[in-house]
């Protein structure tokens, strides 16, 4: 493993922007969907700055075939809080103390981003105030608005705020960013005892990061300001597509129910809608091949071969 990789000690040289995302192993290869979003990532933007972060003592567990797509590795800083429950969003509190960056846009490890206009995204991202902001909109794959009645069921049912944190932008200077991450702390360790306070009635299963990002929101009332509107954003979990009346006959993968391709040039289609540009949300690992995973290898393989 490269110096590079191992090490920020050359923090004057550290990019003021960049992007983070978590990749902790399990049994199984889960860096994988970390490659894939790297990837797309600098297809995108060959100059973009992409730090991994992993488990704390597993750097030396990573696949040297994945270095390439990183330009930092770092640990989690405080150990894996997850190791028990295995839900492994619960270390997403982390991010904020594991950045090497002045303004990061963390994105979750099942998102691919084709054709982004990167500085778009960056000036919309920061465009709130300027602390911290995340997704108040996305689509179905059909290019309609995600229905929000299953996708936001607790939210809708104890008025809470309904953004989407599988993309956050923060500013580590930010009072209001550390704020917000200081309160995911407990509320993501201690995830069942929020659930028992906040849903006094029905209350979810498991453990729903989206769910309590909502909830970590409402705690340090940013309701809002949080919020900003992303016109290429995608969710494709199966929740968002409408295509159920009963939320108990929707399917655990979107996989199960639609037809799907990805092309040579890393284009995505679902039944006959073709999403051509857009920061993905696939939130199904099925989806994500080792065909697809070479599409996005290839293609940036070529787009670094054209610079």
């Amino acid at each position: 493993m490269s110096d590079k990789l191992q090490t920020l000690e050359l923090e004057e040289e550290t990019p003021k922007r960049g992007y983070v995302t978590l990749g902790i192993n399990t049994s199984e290869d889960n860096i994988r969907y970390c490659y894939a979003l790297a990837c797309s990532i600098k297809i995108c933007d060959p100059e973009a700055s992409i730090t991994l972060i992993v488990d704390k003592g597993q750097l030396g567990n990573v696949q040297s075939f994945y270095e390439h797509a990183f330009d930092y590795m770092i640990e989690l800083p405080y150990g894996n809080s997850a190791h028990k429950d295995g839900f492994h969003g619960m270390n997403l509190w982390q991010v904020f103390y594991a950045t090497p960056y002045e303004e990061t846009i963390y994105v979750d490890y099942d998102t691919l981003f084709i054709n982004v206009d990167i500085q778009t995204l960056w000036d919309t991202m920061a465009s709130g105030t300027g602390s911290i902001s995340v997704p108040k909109n996305a689509y179905s794959y059909r290019n309609f608005p995600a229905l929000p009645m299953w996708r936001f069921e607790y939210e809708n049912a104890y008025k809470l705020p309904k953004y989407w944190y599988n993309l956050i932008y923060f500013r580590k200077s930010s009072e209001v960013a550390r704020e917000w991450f200081k309160m995911a702390d407990p509320v993501m360790q201690n995830w069942r005892d929020v659930y028992n306070h906040v849903f006094p009635n029905k209350k979810p299963e498991y453990f729903q990061k989206n769910l309590l990002g909502n909830v970590i929101t409402h705690f340090v009332d940013h309701t809002n300001e949080i919020g900003v509107q992303l016109n290429n954003h995608y969710d494709l979990h199966s929740q968002s597509h409408g295509a159920f009346p009963d939320p108990n006959e929707i399917p655990k993968n979107w996989t199960d129910m639609l037809n799907y391709w990805v092309t040579d040039k890393a284009k995505i289609q679902i039944e006959n809608s073709i999403i051509s540009s857009g920061i993905i949300h696939y939130s199904d690992e099925t989806f994500l091949s080792d065909e697809v995973v070479d599409v996005f290898r290839t293609n940036l393989t070529q787009r670094l071969q054209e610079r």
